[in-house]
């Protein structure tokens, strides 16, 4: 393990310069995402952001067998670091699956030493309630509650599924615990949810004389039925709190929101403002202490991305839905939801996503009165707040889903940006996952007829200053010449029209969108990727942030028959749609500037003159091999010790290192800004 884990370190030197959702490298697949601002180990006085999360490398099924963490400097936002896997569990021949982790900081008071306390959630047979601790907050972590030979949990080892840890420190003399300088919860359960105090001396067992709380949050099923054991009595409640308001599912997680407490638990949503049941949204509670009991402050976000449809009368969804897990995290005095996304619904490649929310309290207990209210955060409305709301009543008040990520003030304008970061989508299958490490793009394939692509927001208006981890940027300025440029590879169904709309998709008085620019492409278009421009005069001088969508019109598509083999009860690959085009990216430019898509350095290989086949998609993740990331590629040549091994690039930048031939095997590691390939020959 550890040859392996040195091995993945040294390439992992790669910093993202992005900030839009996801905010990682698109490539990069990091669900169950527990953010946590601590203090930089390397720079005394600087604080980092960090998400810690479980890591989707199979492809097959959920997680991996690492936690992952990425950081940034709190002073900017858009520098996100790969910290890499900072811990793996091998025993018995095989690497331990991790699911949601979380991460927390212990600080002794006598002496200033911390401690970090990390609870990874591991899959491996007796060994779920594993915690380690380490130094440093991206580690090198220990277990301090397995036997000798690793196998299993020590006992009074209880934690359960998507553990969540709360801290509470200790700042009054006269608590009895002024000592230890804190008290720790825990919080945890899939279907069904579990709260106790934990023993500070080793933070894994229940705190002797105290109690387990169960059941804690009232779990429901699907269609809002309680699952939890007929007759159950929630003492986490307050009287008269109707347990049906919670609906939990899993993904337990606390945070402390002035003088009250907030967990935040993945719960079903959705027929509380006019939608189908789902889990992939966040709710929240609200109470006077870690342990409750609590007041249920509703839904704090929906990934499927809830807006008014196109006349009003109801709310509708924008993204796909299967699952979500985050919690709240305050960096520069904005707090932000972080969640994640999975593209077209499909649950083994999901993505870090945040938004920003606005968060009232008053200075009243709970116990009398006193509320906590989050809403989606805009920086531009008189009130900073955002709802969707439809004709028949409803409303839905979560954060809303968005393609800005951290640059809450709008994207800058004058930039690419990949159709991966799209946020609005009428076609749930269109988003492809990527898992290129040189590559930070991803696909809207198989657009059809009527079909709309949005992205929320661009910046227009500039930002003048840095600000919450924003570099200041420029907008778009009378006389600019602001073009935009769409790019494309025609599908070869017929001619096709995308009109391209400002604030909205449809011009009505719901959305109030208008029509700034229509691209046409013919239907003897070559079936390539291509820049489409069209000139945008109506974004020049604009004020604040405004969406663009993108509205396609041309014949129908039929799409294929699906004939892929099933892998248990899945299909091994997701089946690319067929349509109009395939979007890979849009942006802005000045008139007469050059604009381009980056283009992914291509490697080549040849044996004894041989040009050799270089497979699309990595070699998997499994329980056996232990790989964290998705960097290693099989190749196959008849090789001897006298062969002649080359490999170029179309790239300068990339850096070579081709082996020795021994035993007809070879390897070459390919280098691009930081991120490595490898290469495996035989």
């Amino acid at each position: 393990m550890k040859k392996l884990l040195s091995t993945v370190l040294l390439a992992l030197a790669a910093t993202c310069a992005q900030a839009q959702n996801p905010y990682l490298p698109l490539w990069e697949h990091l669900p169950d995402g527990e953010p946590r601002v601590f203090e930089d180990p390397d720079q005394p006085g600087k604080y980092r952001a960090y998400i810690i999360g479980s890591h989707d490398v199979t492809y097959s099924a959920y997680c991996g067998p690492d936690i992952r963490m990425w950081s940034a400097p709190v002073e900017d936002l858009t520098q996100w670091r790969d910290e890499g896997p900072i811990f793996t569990h091998f025993v018995d021949g095989q690497w331990d699956t991790m699911f949601a982790p979380d991460l927390v900081e212990v600080k002794d008071r006598k002496t200033g030493k911390k401690t970090y306390y990390l609870y990874p959630h591991s899959r491996g047979w007796r060994r779920v309630a594993m915690v380690c601790k380490g130094d440093r907050p991206d580690g090198p972590f220990t277990p301090v509650n397995l036997t000798a030979d690793g196998r299993q949990c020590l006992p009074g080892s209880i934690i359960d599924f998507d553990p969540s840890v709360f801290i509470e420190n200790i700042t009054n003399k006269k608590d009895p615990d002024y000592d230890k300088g804190f008290r720790a919860y825990v919080f945890y359960g899939f279907q069904h949810s579990t709260a106790f105090e934990l023993d500070q001396n080793n933070m894994y067992a229940k705190r002797p004389g105290t109690e387990i709380i169960d059941p804690f949050i009232p779990a429901s099923s699907r269609d809002g039925k309680l699952l939890d054991k007929e007759g159950s009595v929630y003492k986490a409640l307050y009287k008269g709190q109707n347990p049906l308001d919670f609906n939990f599912f899993e993904a337990s997680s606390i945070r402390q929101v002035g003088n009250k407490y907030v967990m935040v638990f993945s719960g079903y949503s959705g027929p509380d403002y006019g939608l189908g049941s789902t889990n992939s949204a966040l709710r929240y509670a609200f109470g006077d202490s870690p342990l409750g009991p609590w007041r249920s402050g509703g839904v704090l976000v929906d990934s499927r991305g809830v807006v008014p449809n196109e006349d009003g009368s109801k709310l509708t969804t924008t993204n796909a839905a299967h699952n979500t897990h985050g919690s709240l995290e305050e960096i520069n005095g904005q707090w932000y939801v972080f969640y994640h996304r999975p593209p077209r619904g499909f649950g083994n490649a999901r993505q870090a996503m945040v938004a920003p929310v606005k968060i009232t309290w008053d200075k009243k207990k709970v116990a009398k009165g006193g509320v906590v209210k989050i809403t989606a955060y805009d920086p531009y409305t008189e009130n900073n707040e955002w709802t969707a709301s439809a004709s028949d009543g409803t409303c839905y008040t979560g954060a809303e889903v968005t393609s800005e990520g951290f640059h809450i003030f709008g994207l800058p304008p004058y930039n690419w940006y990949s159709a991966g970061i799209a946020c609005y989508m009428t076609g749930n299958n269109w988003m492809q996952d990527n898992h290129d490490v040189w590559n930070d793009g991803m696909d809207l394939a198989g657009i059809t007829n009527r079909g709309i692509v949005g992205f929320k927001y661009f910046g227009f208006g500039g930002l003048a200053q840095d600000s919450k981890g924003i570099k200041a940027f420029t907008g778009t300025a009378k006389g600019d010449g602001t073009v935009l440029n769409v790019n494309l590879t025609p599908g070869g169904q017929g001619a096709f029209k995308i009109r391209v709309m400002l604030d909205g998709p449809y011009n009505n008085n719901v959305w109030n969108g208008k029509e700034i620019g229509v691209i046409e492409v013919p239907a003897n278009a070559p079936r390539v990727a291509k820049n489409y421009q069209v000139a945008v005069p109506a974004v020049e001088g604009l004020t604040g942030k405004h969406a663009i969508y993108l509205v396609a019109e041309g014949p129908e598509v039929k799409q294929p028959v699906n004939n892929q083999q099933r892998y248990g009860n899945r299909q091994q690959q997701p089946q690319r749609p067929v349509g109009l085009f395939d979007l890979h990216g849009i942006g802005f430019s000045k008139k007469g500037e050059k604009f381009e898509r980056p283009q992914v350095p291509q490697v080549t290989i040849t044996a004894d003159g041989k040009r050799l086949t270089i497979p699309a998609t990595p070699i998997r993740s499994t329980n056996a091999n232990g790989y964290t990331d998705a960097t290693r590629y099989q190749v196959y040549a008849p090789l001897t010790a006298g062969s002649e091994l080359k490999a170029t690039t179309d790239n300068p930048e990339v850096k070579i290192e081709v082996s020795k031939i021994v035993d007809g095997r070879t390897t070459v590691k390919c280098t691009y800004k930081g991120n490595q390939k490898v290469f495996l020959i035989n």
